[in-house]
């Protein structure tokens, strides 16, 4: 069984690192609705997934592909300057 860690996130404070290393994510719950902007959640540079402005919370989004999407680099946190809410991601660190 996996050993997954969630790890709260505000989105007020911009870029958030919540992994150097690789990590396998398996989704994500949107704590307090987002404001009218985007977060994109990164592999290092690349964005992966968007939440789109305003989802609301209690939305709740599951990758179920080989339980998580692999993020080969880090993965970062990568809301809007202006962007409020708050996240909680579901990820553990890749072991390779």
């Amino acid at each position: 069984m996996a050993n997954w860690t969630p790890t709260v996130v505000d989105l007020s404070t911009d870029i958030t690192t919540v992994s150097t290393v690789a990590a396998i994510v398996r989704g994500f719950y949107v704590n307090t609705t987002l404001s009218a902007h985007a977060c994109n959640i990164n592999n290092g540079s690349t964005t992966v997934f968007v939440i789109p402005a305003s989802t609301t919370a209690g939305t709740v989004v599951e990758f179920t592909v080989q339980d998580g999407v692999i993020f080969d680099t880090s993965l970062i946190i990568d809301p809007d300057n202006s962007a409020t809410g708050s996240i909680t991601i579901l990820y553990q660190d890749r072991v390779i």
